[in-house]
């Protein structure tokens, strides 16, 4: 492999792909710890405010009593929707496979620049080796996805080659 395309390819591709999953598993945790922390913060109050509906703030029949069963609903409610979307989501799941990507990627280029193990060989050419093990850990890591992810993006690419089909200027 030439020198000039392994360095585009190290600063493109390469470096891209270590950007793409730093910032992607950043950003997976971050989500996925607020989800959590409100999801403590909420789930920890809720039998705290129904246990207040048993203190008599008035008449039986007050309003405090009606506004205290509306925030239990709602703060129970929110708590639902927060569970159901950390499991749709997979906020924890992709966190962890897209920083699993990068902690994989990370030693490689020392791995060239120093001369480790395969890439010590006589005789191997390091840039094609190179590589070919990056492209190796990137494809694993697409195997990997969900599968709904995966479904998802099969409908979106049927989708778009389903428009692609249709006629010039007939919708469907």
């Amino acid at each position: 492999m030439e020198k000039d395309a392994f360095d585009k390819y190290v600063e493109d591709r390469y470096q891209g792909q270590m950007k793409y999953y730093r910032d992607k598993s950043a950003k997976n945790q971050k989500t996925y710890k607020l989800f959590q922390w409100i999801l403590i913060i909420l789930s920890a109050l809720t039998p705290v405010i129904a246990a207040l509906k048993g203190i008599k703030f008035g008449p039986v029949s007050s309003p405090a009593t009606a506004d205290l069963n509306i925030l239990v609903l709602v703060v129970s409610s929110a708590v639902a929707i927060l569970t159901t979307g950390l499991k749709t989501f997979n906020y924890q799941e992709l966190w962890i496979t897209a920083r699993t990507t990068y902690e994989k990627l990370k030693p490689e280029i020392h791995y060239y620049n120093f001369d480790v193990g395969p890439y010590g060989v006589s005789g191997v050419d390091k840039e094609s080796l190179f590589v070919t093990r990056v492209e190796v850990i990137l494809d694993t890591e697409h195997k990997q996805w969900p599968p709904a992810k995966m479904l998802q993006d099969k409908d979106h690419n049927s989708d778009k080659t389903s428009a692609a089909k249709l006629p010039r200027g007939k919708k469907d």
